[in-house]
């Protein structure tokens, strides 16, 4: 009994990894083959860095955004879900930091270039205590366009895996991160102008 047992196992073990072998690949297909429609969002993107703009990465799959505690100019708090249907420029900066001071007025241009767009640019000021001091610096530098956000406990930057400042997200009109560029750039330049008009058409 024992041996006419085995030799059933024995027939039937094979024939069972063949079938799951089919079913595996036929669910890989139509993992494959999906359409648009019901996309993770996740979903792979292209890569948008123009020419010009060669430090902007493109993350491979579009990213969620942590919950961010944000100040507003208004004094109120909360997260980004308050632009929510806008491209985001999201400038994380501190006024101790002098590529950030300088980037402050060509983020203030890029705004006013997209003015009526449905485009916004924020800066996100990372100095310790409350936000008098970036606040001050800004209205020093006539800064008029952007949008003017603090967080002083550093939070956000920890958040959102910032290694070093000045860092910029671009995040898409459904509140994924699409790429950022750590470091300097021209933010008022045809290049970014390329970038954000490629975000808005996608």
């Amino acid at each position: 009994m024992p041996d006419r047992l085995h030799r059933i196992v024995s027939q039937i073990k094979p024939r069972l990894i063949i079938i799951l072998l089919v079913l595996m690949g036929g669910a890989l297909i139509l993992y494959l083959n999906q359409g648009g429609e019901g996309k993770s969002p996740n979903q792979q993107t292209e890569s948008l860095a123009p020419e010009g703009l060669k430090n902007f990465v493109t993350h491979s799959q579009k990213r969620d955004l942590p919950a961010l505690k944000l100040q507003f100019e208004d004094g109120q708090n909360g997260g980004l879900e308050r632009f929510e249907g806008e491209v985001l420029v999201l400038n994380l900066w501190a006024t101790w930091c002098a590529p950030c001071r300088k980037e402050m007025p060509q983020l203030d241009a890029l705004q006013a270039h997209f003015d009526g767009r449905n485009v916004r640019v924020i800066a996100l000021s990372l100095d310790r205590g409350n936000g008098d001091k970036p606040k001050e610096f800004l209205q020093e530098l006539g800064v008029q366009h952007l949008t003017w956000v603090h967080d002083g406990s550093y939070k956000s930057a920890r958040a959102l895996g910032l290694i070093g400042l000045p860092t910029t997200l671009i995040i898409d009109t459904d509140g994924y991160e699409i790429g950022r560029l750590a470091g300097e750039a021209d933010w008022n330049s045809a290049a970014v102008h390329k970038l954000i008009e490629q975000v808005l058409a996608n």
